[in-house]
């Protein structure tokens, strides 16, 4: 049975991370065959799309299930040519140490340009939209985590895990990559949706303030 965190009248969990993939291509945050998805559709079994291949076109018989714990490929598409997307351990560790249901990879411009600080974090305050985030109020001073950029997702893991494990950002359901995007996740689908969207807008916002101030 599929996790009912991830169920939606419109459609199977498949159906629906399709969905999101179009939706966040229209938006840039997953294009040229950027970016990612993965969601818990039971336990022990996550659905993960396929890498370098445009996200607007994954179909649900597209998508990979693999092991939670291990990560190793338990059904494949009937596409030989797919493979699984290399974000893979690094959307397994947020699972784990977050208790999330899905994860969603972005490379929007709004997250590469947030992470354009010498800093090792973002620090995100004075929006409303910060309500949007599970116990963070409008009045929080928000703190995001960042990661300098690897060559490949697999040898970003480590770092990626001591920002997890860092206080600082417990409250964060986000963290940025250095000249390449951002890791967003909520306890199902739906939420992860909706924190990718809260959160590109705070991106947004945060460098349109810092551009309006050096004027």
């Amino acid at each position: 049975m599929s996790d009912t965190r991830n169920r939606d009248p419109g459609g199977s969990l498949r159906d629906i991370l399709c969905e999101l993939l179009r939706l966040f291509y229209d938006k840039g945050w997953v294009s040229g065959t950027g970016g990612g998805i993965c969601a818990l559709e039971s336990p022990g079994r996550l659905l993960l799309a396929p890498t370098g291949v445009h996200k607007e076109r994954v179909r649900p018989e597209d998508l990979f299930v693999v092991d939670t714990d291990t990560g190793a490929v338990i059904e494949r598409p009937a596409d030989a040519t797919l493979r699984p997307s290399e974000c893979n351990d690094i959307f397994r560790a947020i699972l784990r140490r977050r208790g999330a249901g899905a994860v969603v990879h972005s490379h929007a411009l709004s997250a590469v340009l947030a992470c354009d600080t010498d800093a090792d974090e973002i620090v995100i305050e004075g929006l409303e939209m910060l309500k949007g985030i599970p116990d963070v109020s409008n009045t929080d001073r928000h703190l995001v985590g960042i990661v300098d950029n690897t060559a490949r997702e697999p040898e970003l893991v480590a770092d990626v895990r001591r920002v997890l494990d860092d206080e600082r950002f417990r409250k964060a359901c986000a963290i940025g990559v250095r000249d390449h995007g951002a890791y967003l996740w909520g306890e199902d689908a739906w939420e992860a949706k909706k924190h990718t969207e809260v959160y590109h807008f705070l991106f947004e916002a945060i460098r349109a303030r810092d551009d309006g101030r050096r004027k």
